[in-house]
């Protein structure tokens, strides 16, 4: 008898490998979708195999948590799942968040530090509260 797995799509595999642990362990998709906190909808649509209804990226991502929480699936067949769904590995690359900058008296932009920040962002919020106290005692004719 040939083996199975090798017929099936990394995607039909980790699907049915999901389906079958939430059943042997007497979870309704209702009940795993608030555990992982997805719309029963989606979960419905990822057992049937439609992996149509969102960006792939975000049906990546929802494998991960559901196959995550119930302990199924490596990361060889999550990633062989990614590159089915299209997914290059660049897209998984996250930009460092936005950060103050302010221009050192060297000419170079350096980042607040500790205290230095603090002090930027209660300054900058004291001054915009200033500003919009100023304005609406202006526009209601109290100044």
């Amino acid at each position: 008898m040939p083996d199975e797995t090798l017929d099936r799509s990394s995607l039909e595999r980790l699907v049915r490998a999901l389906r079958q642990a939430r059943v042997q362990r007497a979870l309704s998709v209702d009940e795993i979708a608030r555990l992982i906190k997805i719309r029963s909808t989606h979960i419905e649509k990822i057992e049937e195999g439609d992996f149509t209804f969102l960006p792939p990226l975000y049906v990546h991502s929802y494998l991960k948590k559901y196959a995550a929480e119930l302990g199924v699936g490596d990361d060889a067949l999550l990633d062989a799942c990614r590159n089915e769904l299209g997914i290059s590995a660049s897209n998984f690359s996250v930009p460092p968040p936005a950060q103050l900058v302010t221009e050192g008296t060297n000419g170079f932009v350096s980042k607040p530090q500790g205290k230095k920040r603090r002090w930027l962002i209660v300054g900058v919020t004291a001054a915009a509260v200033i500003l919009i106290t100023l304005m609406l005692l202006f526009f209601f004719g109290r100044f």
